[in-house]
């Protein structure tokens, strides 16, 4: 009887111990599933140089020499950032020019 006792006892006791581990968050595992399905929107749109001066940007991973009056068709993902990359009359080095979101999405974007 002392034996039944004792192993009754240990399965009731795994039983809890097992039971709140399977409602445990897992230790730092990090998948983010989301990622894997989500669609990557590009969004197409043109810059056009309106100043008298060559601007050089950075447009994503990508620098692009704007010289005055021209234009250039740039086709980047939602949330990546036109960076001026040299200082003009208007932009200083670093500044973010614009980030892309969806209502760029074929316009023109006239840079003074």
């Amino acid at each position: 009887m002392n034996r039944r006792s004792v192993v009754g006892v240990m399965v009731m006791a795994a039983s809890l111990v097992s039971a709140q581990a399977m409602y445990a968050a897992p230790a730092a595992i990090h998948a983010p599933v989301n990622a894997i399905f989500a669609k990557v929107k590009f969004v197409k749109f043109t810059l056009r140089n309106d100043s008298a001066a060559p601007l050089k940007l950075k447009a994503g991973d990508t620098e692009v020499t704007l010289q005055p009056g021209k234009t250039v068709d740039v086709k980047l993902t939602e949330g990546q950032q036109i960076v001026a990359v040299e200082t003009s009359p208007n932009y200083a080095a670093g500044a973010v020019i614009t980030t892309v979101s969806d209502q760029l999405n074929g316009t023109t974007l006239a840079l003074r």
